[in-house]
């Protein structure tokens, strides 16, 4: 329904804004503004951005959904889904926003984002500030200091000390936010390594040493193990049995979005992995496709 814009109202629930809002940001919202229909002329419940470009572009009118009534769950719903796309709201009260909103009404982040039109992953993010980061550097996000992509990445680890780590060269401007996601994700899978050799690795692509519990032997000392290959493939064998286990286990929500990042990681390892077994074996001896497809990562 088409409606005059002089009849649209701003929702009081809706906190204002002081900073210009980008005049791309319409695009951000991609469904109609919702009003509520009153006796006096419409109530914005959804698509503030819209509605600002709309008279930006001088136009009078614009097409709404509008609702006869809303109960208090879709008003809650509609004004995450407002304050998420109109930028409207700080990404840590955001995110506590978020949680509010799941643990009264019991909702998974899967619903909540059919719900609002808002991504799975894109909610974990916002969860995750309030759940596993740091609160110093929940601070310095709201201080500016910190960026969302920064706090939602380094927020991916458990360990608050480390985060700490990682986060001052870019809480100090010496790095790039372009980086910060290698930098984590180097971190997950080599947890004993110092930060420093993580990111002169990452971002000057030296090869560092990993280090690990056996690293107080020296070089001289070690003898090369024959048994090497029986560890790892025990080591599988136990992963495996986890990951079997993991199908009659009820995880957490924000848990099982870290879960499902830890397991890409280890997809692609394994995919290198195999390529570097088959490469040298299939391709010289053209192993036939039946055999070498049974394996699917």
């Amino acid at each position: 329904m088409r409606i005059p814009i002089n009849e649209i109202f701003p929702n009081p629930d809706i906190p204002k804004s002081e900073k210009k809002e980008n005049s791309k940001g319409h695009n951000k919202f991609k469904k109609n503004p919702v009003v509520l229909a009153t006796k006096n002329g419409y109530v914005l419940l959804a698509g503030t951005s819209k509605i600002s470009y709309a008279k930006e572009m001088g136009e009078i009118s614009i097409e709404c959904t509008v609702k006869e009534n809303v109960n208090e769950q879709e008003k809650f719903e509609l004004l995450l889904s407002e304050n998420y796309h109109s930028s409207l709201m700080s990404p840590m009260d955001l995110g506590g926003s978020f949680i509010k909103y799941r643990e009264k009404y019991h909702i998974t982040q899967q619903e909540l984002a059919r719900r609002t039109g808002i991504t799975p992953g894109t909610i974990h993010h916002y969860e995750s500030l309030i759940r596993t980061l740091n609160p110093k550097l929940g601070e310095a996000l709201s201080s500016g200091l910190l960026t969302f992509k920064e706090a939602r990445s380094i927020a991916d680890l458990d360990d608050h000390e480390r985060q700490m780590e990682i986060a001052k060269p870019f809480l100090e401007g010496k790095l790039s936010s372009v980086y910060v996601e290698k930098i984590v994700g180097r971190a997950k899978v080599a947890s004993m390594l110092d930060v420093d050799e993580i990111i002169d690795e990452v971002v000057n692509g030296k090869k560092s040493h990993i280090v690990t519990k056996n690293d107080n032997l020296s070089k001289l000392e070690r003898k090369p193990s024959t048994t090497s290959t029986e560890l790892i493939e025990n080591s599988i064998l136990k992963i495996a049995g986890e990951l079997e286990a993991l199908q009659i286990k009820n995880i957490p929500e924000y848990r099982r979005l870290k879960l499902i990042s830890s397991l890409r990681i280890l997809e692609t390892r394994l995919k290198y992995s195999l390529n570097n077994l088959n490469g040298g074996f299939a391709s010289k001896y053209n192993t036939p496709k039946s055999y070498t497809n049974r394996v699917k990562v």
